[in-house]
């Protein structure tokens, strides 16, 4: 019985709610609905999502250049370049990595400007091992220190211990 009061009060309170906000974008924000900025029914909005826009309204941003290449045999490449810096490129291919079916072994690079300013250069592999960005404002992480270095070193250099070591467990 009190799931069903629970349901009934939910119902209503959702009924009640007031989404005309939803379509009134302010200066700041676009309004994304499946039905255009117009809702199709006064009394039934639909699905809409906000958010902030970093161009400013009816700003026009040109595709300087754009380039695609599919290939028969699974290659692809692709490029563009806009008017505002933006730089990307990629290309991969099938490739057989071990398992039954060959997969895409892809790399690329991308480049644009910070919003400080600052340029902004990515290179990368995307293969069986992962996706592997290289860029200078990518963090690294700091050396090995000398005594670990050696002791991995050591390691590896003495299996055979090792794996005694580990039978007598």
């Amino acid at each position: 019985m009190f799931s069903l009061i629970f349901s009934l009060a939910l119902f209503v309170a959702f009924a009640a709610a007031d989404v005309r906000d939803l379509y009134q974008p302010n200066q700041n924000s676009r309004l994304l609905s499946p039905f255009g900025n117009q809702p199709p029914f006064a009394t039934n909005p639909g699905p809409a999502i906000k958010f902030d826009t970093p161009t400013s309204p009816g700003q026009h941003i040109p595709i300087l250049r754009q380039e695609q290449t599919v290939d028969p045999d699974g290659s692809y490449k692709w490029a563009y370049e806009t008017g505002n810096g933006i730089v990307a490129e990629e290309q991969g291919a099938l490739r057989q990595q071990g398992g039954p079916e060959p997969s895409i072994a892809a790399q690329g690079s991308f480049g644009y400007t910070s919003p400080e300013g600052h340029p902004i250069s990515v290179t990368y592999v995307a293969d069986e091992n992962g996706f592997q960005p290289q860029g200078a404002h990518l963090p690294t992480p700091p050396p090995i220190p000398p005594a670990i270095l050696r002791a991995l070193e050591w390691i590896a250099a003495h299996p055979e211990q090792n794996q005694n070591q580990n039978q007598r467990y």
